[in-house]
C-alpha cells in the first residue's frame, strides 16, 4: 500500500491568478490607484529630470567652455602657461575699451580664429577678419549704425578716444538671444598693433586635464597653483563659475526635490493605503471563503501584495510616459537617455516602497479574516466606543452625514490628511508663484526703489579727466535738475546716491580702482543691523580717518584675502583741486546688501567725512525716480523725464521697462517650471479626492441600499453623500489654509534670506479661492453621478445583491 504524500498549499500560480483577476474585476478601485501611482511617478519624474537636466545642460555648455581664464598676461607669462603640462589646451583674446553709440554698447574683441573645443561666438556668414581693417559683427548692430547688412559693406566708427576707423565687414556673427553688449570681432594684425587694441594685455582662456573629475576646491587650487608659477596675480585668475560650480551638485536644488518628493510619496501612501483598506474591508467575505478553501494568512498576504506590486508597475510606466516626454520639453538641452533610465529606475523603486508600506495593514488585516469573522462581518461594527442607553439622533441626510464620520473616524481623519497634504503642497506652490511677478523679478538693484536711473554717460565716465570726480566739478545731477524732475506731474520721489572714485593700496594691491560710499547720522542703526565685523561710532570715524569694508568675502574670493579689522588701507584721489593720499582704518566689516550699502564699493564712511574729503564737490552719481502708478503712468512720464535727461550730453538714463523686456525670458522659463509643478498637484489633489468619495461611495453601496429600503429618496441619499464629501472639504480646507498658508510664508522668507529680494509673500488668494470651488463642487458632482449610477438597478437587485 502506498503512503500517501503530504499536499502543501503553495502554489504560487493561482496567486498570481487570482491577483491578476482581481486587478480585471476591481476596475473603478483600480483605476484611481493607478491615476495616483502615474501621477506621483509623472510629478517625481518632471521635478528629478529637469534637475538633472539642469546639471547636464550645464556640463555640456561648460565642455565648450574655458576653465580658467588668466587675465592681463603678458610674454613671459604666456610662454610659461604653454609649458605646463596641466593646460590640456589654452587660446588668446583681447577685450578693449567698450564705448556707446547711439544708446548701444559696443566693444572691440580679439579672438583666435580656431578655439576649439572652447566655443566662441561662430560666424555664420561670410569669413574671419585677417586683414588689419577687417572686423566681424552681428547684423543687430548694422542696424543701430545705420548701414545695410550686407558683406563687404564699409563702416566708420568713432571710439572712447574720440578717434574714427573705417573698416569693411568680412563676417556676421550668430546673434544671441539677449544682446546688451555688441562685440567687433578683429584680426590678429589689429589685436598686434591696431589702436583699440595693440596697448591691451592678452587674457589665456585654459582649459585643465582632468578637471572634470576633480572636487570644487581641488579645481581652485589646481588653477591658483598654475597661475602662481607662471607668476599671475591672484586678482587675475579667474576661474569659469559655470565650470567650478558644476563640479559640486546644487545642495539647495536637492533638497527641494527631496522635500517636495517626500510630500508626494507620503500622499501617495494615504491614498494607496485609503484605496486598499477601503477595498479589503469591502472584500471581507471574499478573503473569508479563500481561508475556508485553505489559503493560508501568507497566501492573503501575498495576494494583496501581488496585487500592490503589478499595479505599480503599471501605474508607474503610465507616469513615465507623461513625464519623459514633459521633461524633454522644459530641458531638450539636458536630456540624456542614460541618466533618464537611472532616475527613472530610483523613482520606481520610491514608488514600489511606498505602494509596499501602503498596502502592508491592509494586507495585514486581509490574512488576519477567519471565514467565522468574515460571515459576521459588518462596517458598522467597527466602533468600539460603549454606546449610550438613551439615543437621540436627528435622522436627518447631513446628521446621517456626521454620524458616518463619527462612526469611521480613523478613515475620515486619514483621508482628511491624505487631501490635506496635497492641499498644502499646492498652497505652498501657489504662494511661490503669486509672490514673484515679472515685475519683481526685475526690481533689483535700483529698481528696487525706482523705476528710473539716470547716472553719467559710460563714454563721458571713462573719458573725463579725473574720471567722475571731473564730471562731478559741475556736476549735472545737481539740485535744479532734481528739481525739475520733481515738477514733472507723476513724480513720487527723486532719491540721490553719493559715491567719489578713489584708489587704493592694501596688501599686495597697488593703486587699485574703487569708489568711498557715504551714509548718514540717520542710517547708522541699518548699517548695525548688517555689520559682520568690527563695530564704529560715527563721529570718531569722522575724527579719526576711519572706514567700514563691504562685501568682505567678495575680497577672500578675489584676492585670496580679507580686509582685516585694524588694517591701513591707503587711498589716492583727486579733490578737485589736487591729489591727495591718506590713509584710513578698517573698523568694521559689512557683508549683506542693504539701501545704503548697495551703492558702495569697498568702502563706506560717513557722509560728513566725504564731504571733508572732497571740499565743495557734489558727489551725486546715481538719481532713482519714482512714480506713481508705474504701469499706469510710467509710458506717459518716461518720455518728459528722458527729454530733460537728454539736454545734457554727460547722462544716460535706465528704465525699468526695458529691464522687464530684458528679463522676460529668464523669468517665463522660472514661472513656466514652477506654473507646470502647481498643475500637476493641482491635478494629483482632484484626483485623491475624487478617489476617496468614489471608493467610500462603492464600498457602501449595501448601506445606501439599505437605507433606501426603509424610506431613504434619491435626493435625500444625494444630500448625505455630499455631506460626507462637504466634511472632508472642511477638514481639507482647515489643514490647507493652516499648514499651507505657514509653510508658503516660511519658504518665502527663506527665499529671501538666501538673497532673492524680489520675493513678497503674497497669500494667493485666487488660487486658494479656485481649490475651494473645486474641492467644494467635487463632492456635489460625484454624489450626483454616483446615486444615478443606483438607479440603473432597482432597489430590489441591490438588495438582492447583498445576500
Amino acid at each position: 500500500m502506498k503512503t500517501a504524500k503530504k499536499i502543501r498549499n503553495n502554489n504560487q500560480a493561482i496567486i498570481r491568478h487570482l491577483a491578476l483577476r482581481s486587478i480585471k474585476t476591481s476596475k473603478t478601485r483600480n483605476l484611481f490607484i493607478l491615476i495616483t501611482i502615474a501621477l506621483s511617478v509623472s510629478l517625481l519624474g518632471v521635478m528629478a529630470l529637469f534637475t538633472s537636466a539642469q546639471g547636464v545642460e550645464q556640463k555640456r555648455q561648460v565642455a565648450l567652455m574655458q576653465h580658467v581664464t588668466y587675465m592681463n598676461v603678458n610674454a613671459a607669462q604666456i610662454a610659461a602657461l604653454e609649458s605646463e603640462e596641466q593646460i590640456e589646451f589654452m587660446t588668446l583674446d583681447k577685450l578693449g575699451q567698450g564705448f556707446e553709440l547711439n544708446g548701444e554698447m559696443i566693444r572691440p574683441v580679439y579672438y583666435e580664429e580656431i578655439t576649439a573645443p572652447i566655443k566662441t561666438t561662430a560666424i555664420i556668414e561670410g569669413s574671419y577678419p585677417h586683414q588689419f581693417n577687417e572686423i566681424a559683427v552681428n547684423q543687430s548692430l548694422m542696424k543701430v549704425l545705420g548701414v545695410p547688412a550686407t558683406i563687404g559693406e564699409t563702416v566708420s566708427l568713432t571710439f572712447l578716444d574720440g578717434e574714427t576707423e573705417t573698416f569693411i565687414v568680412s563676417g556676421f556673427l550668430e546673434e544671441a538671444e539677449v544682446t546688451k553688449v555688441y562685440p567687433l570681432i578683429f584680426s590678429r594684425e589689429y589685436a598686434e598693433n591696431g589702436p583699440q587694441l595693440k596697448d591691451v594685455a592678452y587674457h589665456a582662456l585654459c582649459r585643465i586635464q582632468g578637471a572634470e573629475g576633480m572636487s570644487e576646491q581641488t579645481f581652485l587650487d589646481t588653477i591658483r597653483s598654475i597661475g602662481a608659477e607662471a607668476g599671475i596675480e591672484r586678482k587675475n585668475i579667474n576661474e569659469n563659475n559655470n565650470f567650478s560650480s558644476s563640479l559640486t551638485m546644487s545642495a539647495m536644488n536637492i533638497g527641494v526635490v527631496v522635500g517636495v518628493g517626500i510630500g508626494i510619496l507620503l500622499v501617495s501612501v494615504l491614498v494607496i493605503y485609503s484605496v486598499f483598506y477601503l477595498s479589503v474591508v469591502g472584500r471581507i467575505r471574499q478573503f473569508g471563503q479563500l481561508r475556508t478553501l485553505g489559503a493560508t494568512k501568507k497566501q492573503i498576504k501575498a495576494l494583496i501584495t501581488r496585487e500592490g506590486i503589478l499595479l505599480c508597475l503599471i501605474g508607474s510606466m503610465a507616469g513615465f510616459l507623461i513625464a519623459w516626454p514633459i521633461a524633454y520639453f522644459i530641458k531638450p538641452g539636458g536630456w540624456d537617455w542614460e541618466r533618464t533610465l537611472i532616475v527613472s529606475l530610483i523613482i520606481l523603486l520610491a514608488d514600489l516602497i511606498t505602494v509596499l508600506i501602503s498596502i502592508r495593514k491592509p494586507a495585514k488585516l486581509a490574512a488576519s479574516v477567519t471565514s467565522i469573522e468574515a460571515s459576521l462581518f459588518s462596517q458598522y461594527r467597527q466602533s468600539r466606543k460603549k454606546e449610550s442607553k438613551s439615543i437621540k439622533r436627528k435622522m436627518t441626510p447631513l446628521h446621517l452625514a456626521m454620524m458616518s464620520a463619527q462612526r469611521n473616524r480613523k478613515k475620515t481623519l486619514l483621508t482628511m490628511i491624505s487631501l490635506g497634504v496635497g492641499g498644502v503642497i499646492f498652497l505652498t506652490g501657489a504662494t511661490f508663484i503669486g509672490s514673484m511677478t515679472a515685475e519683481d523679478y526685475s526690481r533689483q538693484g535700483f529698481y528696487q526703489w525706482g523705476e528710473y536711473i539716470i547716472a553719467y554717460d559710460y563714454n563721458a565716465s571713462q573719458t573725463m579727466e579725473n574720471g567722475n570726480v571731473g564730471i562731478q566739478l559741475n556736476n549735472p545731477l545737481n539740485p535744479e535738475f532734481i528739481e525739475s524732475i520733481k515738477e514733472i506731474d507723476g513724480v513720487k520721489a527723486v532719491q540721490s546716491y553719493h559715491k567719489a572714485q578713489v584708489n587704493y593700496d592694501y596688501k599686495d594691491q597697488t593703486n587699485n580702482q574703487d569708489s568711498l560710499a557715504p551714509f548718514t547720522r540717520e542710517d547708522q542703526e541699518n548699517v548695525r543691523n548688517v555689520l559682520e565685523e568690527g563695530a564704529f561710532d560715527y563721529d570718531e570715524m569722522i575724527a579719526n580717518d576711519e572706514l567700514l569694508i563691504v562685501n568682505n568675502s567678495v575680497a577672500k574670493e578675489i584676492f585670496g584675502w580679507k580686509f582685516e579689522m585694524g588694517d591701513t588701507v591707503t587711498l589716492h584721489y583727486f579733490n578737485g583741486t589736487e591729489e591727495v593720499e591718506k590713509d584710513f582704518t578698517v573698523v568694521g566689516a559689512v557683508d549683506t546688501y542693504s539701501e545704503v550699502t548697495y551703492n558702495a564699493g569697498w568702502f563706506l564712511l560717513p557722509r560728513e567725512k566725504l564731504d571733508l574729503l572732497f571740499p565743495g564737490v557734489d558727489t551725486t552719481e546715481t538719481l532713482v525716480v519714482s512714480v506713481d502708478d508705474f504701469e499706469l503712468r510710467g509710458a506717459e512720464i518716461e518720455p518728459q523725464i528722458q527729454n530733460l535727461v537728454n539736454e545734457n550730453p554727460l547722462l544716460a538714463m535706465d528704465t525699468l521697462r526695458e529691464e522687464l523686456i530684458a528679463d522676460k525670458i529668464s523669468f517665463t522659463l522660472i514661472n513656466r517650471v514652477i506654473l507646470g509643478l502647481s498643475i500637476f498637484i493641482i491635478a494629483f489633489s482632484l484626483i485623491n479626492l475624487i478617489n476617496t468619495l468614489m471608493t467610500n461611495i462603492i464600498s457602501r453601496r449595501q448601506e445606501f441600499s439599505m437605507l433606501q429600503s426603509i424610506g431613504m429618496t434619491n435626493g435625500q441619499l444625494m444630500k448625505m453623500i455630499q455631506g460626507e464629501g462637504l466634511i472632508l472639504a472642511l477638514g481639507n480646507m482647515v489643514i490647507t489654509l493652516t499648514l499651507g498658508t505657514g509653510l508658503g510664508y516660511l519658504l518665502v522668507h527663506l527665499m529671501r534670506e538666501l538673497g532673492v529680494t524680489y520675493m513678497h509673500y503674497r497669500f494667493p488668494i485666487w488660487y486658494f479661492l479656485a481649490y475651494l470651488v473645486v474641492t467644494v463642487l467635487v463632492p456635489v458632482l460625484v454624489s450626483g453621478v454616483s446615486v444615478r449610477s443606483f438607479q440603473n438597478n432597482s432597489l430590489v437587485e441591490r438588495l438582492r445583491a447583498m445576500e
